[in-house]
């Protein structure tokens, strides 16, 4: 009877470290940031430790963006620094396969994502908004990717992660963002 106990504190612990599974409780500000004209941009350092980077820029509803990510060093997530094809980690992720235990998937962030995927939302629309690169459109030219703002509101960025674990990564990037229109 204490093992069952202790397996379901353990199971209670770990579905509350990633309650950030369901989109609803994914926390960031919503305040308003400053909105980018068309044609121009910023870039902003991020670091894969953040679990809400704010990126105090202000996205405007059906206004396409671009988003050019510059990694500047490894991204590790614990001790996992390949993914399935044996390339370094970078804002795509890995696979599910690469964990310890594939069921640790039910503790990503969004179970839909790979793990360590770079991923977006904007806290007053999250439902609508929340989206990882693999969801974007890439420009074969320039490498960008290129998405549709949801709503309006600030754009928040983190890697899929369980929302407690987020302290034994390593990574940091560039990432230019600029209205195209």
């Amino acid at each position: 009877m204490e093992k069952i106990a202790k397996i379901s504190l353990l199971l209670a612990l770990s579905l509350g470290l990633s309650s950030c599974s369901w989109p609803r409780w994914i926390t960031g500000s919503d305040d308003f940031g400053t909105a980018l004209v068309a044609g121009e941009g910023v870039v902003v350092h991020f670091f894969t430790s953040d679990n809400a980077f704010d990126t105090g820029v202000r996205l405007r509803s059906s206004n396409q963006y671009a988003l050019d990510i510059t990694i500047l060093s490894l991204w590790i997530d614990s001790m996992i620094d390949k993914n399935e094809t044996g390339e370094a980690v970078d804002e795509r992720g890995f696979a599910d396969n690469q964990m310890p235990f594939e069921w640790t998937s039910i503790l990503k962030r969004s179970r839909d994502h790979r793990w360590f995927e770079l991923m977006m939302f904007q806290p007053n629309c999250v439902s609508d908004s929340l989206r990882g690169v693999t969801d974007l459109n890439v420009d074969e030219a320039s490498g960008s990717y290129n998405f549709v703002a949801a709503c309006d509101g600030k754009l928040t960025l983190f890697v899929n992660d369980s929302y407690g674990f987020y302290g034994n990564n390593v990574g940091f990037a560039n990432i230019s963002l600029s209205r195209v229109n």
